[in-house]
């Protein structure tokens, strides 16, 4: 996923891939995703969980406070994972046209990566913080290795078939919600949205305290995505879009293949039906007074179904900035971003872990939306900073560095050799 290689203008993929080659496009749009990501999981890593499903436990959610959850929500929940979902499901492909360039096993080189990542994503999950996406993209990831040579017409219908299952997961819901026993319906409602102030009080207490006392907290809220999520809704997500992502790699949409009026064109139009869906979802909410019969599953379905449109327009939007040579600074350090985008991903999760848990600063539960703004822009200057300065004088970052090592089982240089005068 974090190290693809190929001929930028093998757009339809029949061209073998080069090792020695990168696809510019998708190193800064990975960079782009690994930042747009954190718009939405600092509130994640400041917050109680629940408060990420149900924004009105975080905060006052009046002036300032709802407007950036707002843009926050209509802009980059769900959309720039997504986005790090069809970058994957890209780098399935090429990655397993290097090998066979290669002449190596495919499958088993992909066996070994998924593996890996799976491992460290769980290390990440239950030793750092519960939201990992890493363990849930390795799981993903061995099946869609599966549709690798589909056809982009094919890829494109299971993609929508997958996508599709969570709509169906969250009707059947919001059903069950409507007719089930009211007792039943309000120990799912202090479970999963509105928690009591004694259980609130104790999800703070733990991540305000040591590490080995987060545990208590931690391991539940990471299983609940292991056991809970991953089968029943967001695993057919995750794989919906790594087909998507496969079909725009083949179509040269991702690769950067297109002409800018195309690309000014198709963004254009994807904001112009997207956007609309995703606030219709914030007003539907609003009107509903966010109960969670509505809101959970029922009022999630706007975004879920305008994501991948606004994804998209995003998209576009980044690869004409490309094409034009423009903000050619800021490209450069999204692209180191990219590039090392595995070790960056970890870091964030361990600069936030340090501003927010009791190992570190403690601001868990006490920063409000605009301190965690505060906040975002400090750990985007970070990792801009920190990604071009590490390539400087390295190949790759640290942990795909060690990636590497234990895909190929043997060590791959690190260290850049100084240039000769």
């Amino acid at each position: 996923m974090f190290r693809e290689t190929a001929h930028l203008g093998a757009a339809t993929m029949a061209t073998p891939l080069q090792s020695t080659d990168r696809i510019d496009s998708l190193d800064v749009l990975r960079g782009f995703a690994i930042l747009g990501i954190l718009v939405m999981n600092i509130q994640a890593f400041s917050m109680i969980s629940q408060a990420y499903l149900n924004p009105t436990l975080g905060g006052t959610f009046t002036g300032a406070d709802f407007w950036l959850w707002v843009v926050a929500h209509v802009g980059f929940d769900s959309k720039f994972l997504a986005l790090f979902a069809a970058l994957f499901g890209a780098g399935v492909v090429v990655m397993a046209e290097r090998a066979e360039a290669a002449g190596a096993a495919p499958w088993r080189q992909h066996v070994r990566r998924m593996s890996i990542l799976a491992v460290i994503g769980l290390v990440h999950a239950y030793g750092i913080w519960y939201g990992d996406i890493l363990s849930v993209y390795a799981v993903i990831g061995m099946i869609a290795f599966a549709f690798r040579k589909a056809s982009i017409r094919r890829l494109l219908v299971f993609a929508a078939l997958f996508y599709a299952v969570p709509v169906v997961v969250g009707l059947a819901m919001t059903g069950l919600f409507f007719t089930m026993p009211e007792a039943a319906y309000e120990a799912t409602v202090a479970a999963y949205w509105q928690p009591s102030g004694e259980a609130i009080a104790a999800q703070q207490e733990a991540y305000s305290g040591g590490w080995l006392g987060q545990m208590a907290q931690r391991i539940p809220d990471a299983a609940t995505m292991h056991l809970l999520a991953l089968p029943i809704e967001e695993g057919w997500r995750v794989l919906g879009l790594m087909l998507a992502g496969m079909a725009a790699l083949k179509s040269g949409l991702l690769t950067g293949a297109w002409s800018v009026e195309r690309y000014v064109r198709t963004g254009l139009l994807a904001a112009a039906v997207g956007l609309p869906i995703v606030i219709a979802g914030v007003v539907f909410n609003q009107a509903t007074g966010w109960e969670m019969k509505t809101s959970l599953y029922l009022g999630a379905l706007f975004n879920h179904t305008g994501a991948p449109l606004v994804t998209l327009a995003w998209v576009c939007g980044a690869l004409v900035v490309l094409k034009r040579g423009l903000w050619a600074p800021l490209l450069g350090r999204l692209r180191a971003v990219g590039q090392t985008a595995l070790s960056c991903y970890l870091l964030s999760s361990v600069l936030c872990v340090t501003v927010f848990y009791g190992h570190g600063f403690g601001l868990f539960g006490q920063a409000d939306r605009v301190d965690q703004l505060l906040i975002l822009f400090a750990v985007w200057a970070v990792l801009l900073v920190i990604a071009p300065a590490w390539l400087r004088h390295f190949h790759m970052g640290p942990v795909e560095w060690l990636w590497r090592w234990g895909v190929k089982g043997e060590r791959p240089a690190l260290r850049r050799q100084p240039a000769l005068a």
